[in-house]
């Protein structure tokens, strides 16, 4: 699990997956696009975050020019991927407010990410009501941008020189926890990242991530999971 090498101030050469523009943005649920994951390098400490007092990074298995294993999940807009993985790490993002989630169904495990868009409620409101009426019971997940405030992120922003930008990307790992993690891109057009810090978040329920999809008064208790089938 690589949540341990997202320390504060870790830096990584890596180029962010670009996200898919959406087909159709008519809200289904489809398969990972296919996007080869970009080679996250790590490139050593940002001496302006690190702190001094942290654990060596040696001591989480961290060496020069060493390449972190993960497997991507693609943001497409006006619909939710889902990505089938037996094991390892998922990332996905950057982050602005989609929720990401995890299920199985018929003994397969996926990770989604229900792709809303800023520039269209309606598109919004079709994401959200098909995987809604969608999802299986047993689907947990979280939204990883709720995870850091305005506040805490320009506080870190302070400290780095020239000003970077901030994106934050999401991380389930093999065994469903799931993390948000804050990131700095350092300089305009380059791959330099920096860690801004990584934090642990609780899944959310089903019924509270349904809850958050529909609109408010459209769920009542005992309402039925099924709904539209997943496109294969």
């Amino acid at each position: 699990m690589i949540e341990k090498y997202f320390m504060l101030g870790v830096r990584f050469k890596w180029t962010c997956p670009a996200a898919d523009p959406g087909k159709t943005k008519d809200g289904s649920i489809i398969d990972n696009p296919h996007r080869a994951p970009s080679p996250m390098i790590y490139d050593g400490l940002d001496g302006q975050l690190y702190n001094l007092s942290a654990p060596h990074v040696s001591t989480l298995g961290l060496r020069m020019r060493m390449s972190i294993p993960y497997s991507w999940l693609v943001y497409a807009h006006g619909h939710t991927t889902r990505l089938n993985v037996t094991g390892g790490d998922v990332l996905t993002g950057p982050m602005s407010g989609c929720l990401i989630t995890v299920w199985t169904d018929q003994g397969r495990r996926y990770v989604g990410h229900v792709g809303t868009v800023e520039s269209s409620e309606t598109v919004n409101q079709k994401v959200k009501s098909t995987f809604a009426n969608a999802m299986p019971q047993n689907t947990t997940g979280f939204n990883p941008a709720n995870a850091w405030s305005f506040g805490e992120i320009a506080q870190k922003m302070s400290k780095i020189t020239p000003g970077p930008s901030a994106k934050i990307m999401a991380l389930v790992t093999a065994n469903n926890q799931f993390y948000s993690i804050l990131m700095f891109k350092l300089g305009v057009g380059q791959n330099e990242w920096c860690v801004g810090g990584c934090k642990k978040v609780a899944p959310m329920t089903s019924q509270a991530i349904k809850s958050n999809l529909l609109p408010r008064g459209s769920l009542s208790d005992g309402v039925a999971f099924g709904g539209p089938k997943f496109i294969r």
